[in-house]
């Protein structure tokens, strides 16, 4: 049965000679996965840009609750998300958390609008914002955990919750992730992108805490690469 829905794409793999599989997290059935059949061919009609990592697309689906990989019909641009293509620190960005939501979304069938509210959101803010890009990746980390049942309101509650005592050599970290509590931006130029890089492990050990072990993320040596 044909169902529109809209959806972020969290990435892709090639399948057979020609085809993808797409993740894509989804307004009313979570993270489903979808074939787009011939698109890498040569003489495909539609570009393989539509499924880069953090584009929002208007679908319709041939959608079955009990098939693991849906079939697509149609899909167009739900929002033009171009300057996260073309900007080498927002692809980055876009890779990196991509990655991310792919292993954090697992278990999200039951979808929640708000959650999906706030990604929407998220990729368009990372799409228009010209300053204070290398913060962004952990902002999101740090507003995503509200919306996944294990939120926070300080860094002491999130080394109090995980039975951690701050150490000395933390505290510029601790400092750092309290300013993007207080929403401080101007303060998070002081710090540098070993403090960033600590502060993301610190995020990912709470995510693991509370369940959601992220694992190795690959894209984490070219995020440091790019931004330190």
């Amino acid at each position: 049965m044909l169902k529109k829905t809209q959806g972020i794409v969290i990435n892709y793999f090639k399948y057979h000679d020609s085809s993808i599989i797409v993740k894509i997290y989804t307004r009313d059935y979570g993270l489903i996965s979808v074939i787009v059949n011939g698109i890498r061919s040569a003489k495909s009609k539609r570009s393989i840009g539509f499924f880069q990592p953090f584009s929002i697309l208007d679908i319709v689906l041939y959608y079955k609750s009990d098939r693991a990989i849906q079939r697509l019909s149609e899909y167009q641009f739900a929002y033009h998300t171009h300057n996260i293509s073309v900007d080498i620190y927002k692809t980055t960005i876009a890779l990196f958390l991509s990655e991310v939501l792919s292993k954090v979304l697992i278990g999200e069938e039951n979808q929640q609008d708000n959650l999906y509210d706030f990604l929407v959101k998220s990729v368009i803010r990372l799409n228009i914002i010209k300053k204070d890009i290398e913060n962004f990746h952990i902002e999101v980390l740090l507003q995503l955990c509200a919306y996944l049942g294990f939120g926070m309101e300080t860094t002491a509650d999130l080394l109090t919750s995980m039975e951690i005592e701050p150490l000395e050599h933390q505290k510029d970290v601790s400092n750092y992730l309290d300013c993007i509590f207080r929403e401080d931006f101007e303060s998070l130029n002081l710090y540098s992108g070993t403090i960033r890089s600590e502060s993301i492990q610190l995020l990912l050990t709470y995510y693991k805490h509370h369940g959601i072990n992220v694992g190795e993320v690959k894209s984490l040596k070219v995020l440091k690469q790019v931004f330190n």
